[in-house]
């Protein structure tokens, strides 16, 4: 076997191992340390404090529940722009490009864009003076956990888009043609024809971890509704992990930032994500046996 293949890869090695490895195993050695004790060994003392703080166990929920929903979400958005698309004859170029603009915007963008005195605001309006309903709280009864996962998933949706398209592409096209020769709706050749081959397709499979991965470090949004509701201060229900442990560095409880369980904090994130990530694989892998 010819050798130049390895010394070809050696420079990335290098620099994963440098961007990479050497940050992760730092953050482990911090979250066994005391930080502000000179580095003392203190084992899982750190992980202890962290699980023992009930703001750690719901920004971790959220994250989970934002993740989770927002993925879900981008997937029926996705399939659904797929469809739609399937069904225009004519400027479909028009409608795709309509569709794929959430890509060009900004994750912060997509957090005001659906804050409660952006769009919602527009909506209010709308279901008061023309509808005579009363005013619904876009804060109360967790409604804006659901508008946080709908505008993440709003800013997503296209590229499984795109990535349905491309599965549908690849179908070839007598399969359609003996769906139509039966005599079977759009929708018909769409449910037993296309759909079944985005949801066993493994580049469809692959985009879904892709996109729960994302929404688990989910920043900007939880950030920017934070501000909209003036939760400022680590413990906010709109707290993901990656906002917590922002947090947690910006406005530390006793004045002090916690480094040590910062990190743990940071590498319990990054286990969640593993652990999801493993058990979306097995589903996923699952259903391609089906």
């Amino acid at each position: 076997m010819d050798r130049t293949a390895y010394f070809l890869v050696v420079p990335l090695i290098a620099v994963l191992a440098v961007v990479e490895a050497y940050p992760l195993a730092y953050s482990v050695y911090l979250s066994v340390t005391s930080y502000g004790v000179g580095g003392a060994f203190v084992g899982l003392t750190n992980y202890a404090q962290l699980f023992s703080q009930p703001d750690f166990w719901a920004a971790l929920s959220t994250s989970v529940v934002f993740s989770s929903g927002s993925t879900v979400v981008s997937i029926a958005l996705g399939v659904s722009f797929a469809y739609l698309l399937t069904l225009v004859r004519r400027g479909r170029g028009v409608f795709e490009a309509v569709f794929l603009m959430p890509l060009a915007a900004a994750p912060i963008v997509a957090g005001v864009a659906f804050a409660p005195s952006g769009f919602w605001d527009d909506i209010n309006t709308f279901w008061h003076y023309v509808l005579g309903q009363p005013y619904f709280n876009v804060a109360g009864n967790h409604l804006y956990l659901f508008i946080m996962v709908l505008s993440d998933s709003w800013e997503w949706g296209p590229m499984m888009m795109l990535v349905a398209l491309s599965v549908l592409a690849s179908v070839p096209r007598p399969v359609y043609e003996a769906s139509e020769s039966f005599g079977a709706s759009r929708w018909s050749t769409f449910r037993t024809v296309g759909l079944p081959a985005i949801l066993n397709s493994p580049v469809f499979h692959f985009m879904i971890i892709i996109r729960f991965v994302d929404a688990m470090r989910a920043f900007e949004i939880p950030f920017a509704w934070a501000g909209w509701l003036n939760y400022l201060y680590p413990g906010a229900p709109t707290d993901t992990l990656s906002l917590y442990l922002f947090k947690l560095l910006l406005v530390p409880p006793n004045g002090v930032i916690p480094i040590s369980l910062i990190s743990a904090a940071a590498l319990v994130l990054l286990v969640v994500t593993l652990l999801g990530t493993t058990l979306l694989y097995r589903l996923m892998r699952g259903l391609r046996k089906i």
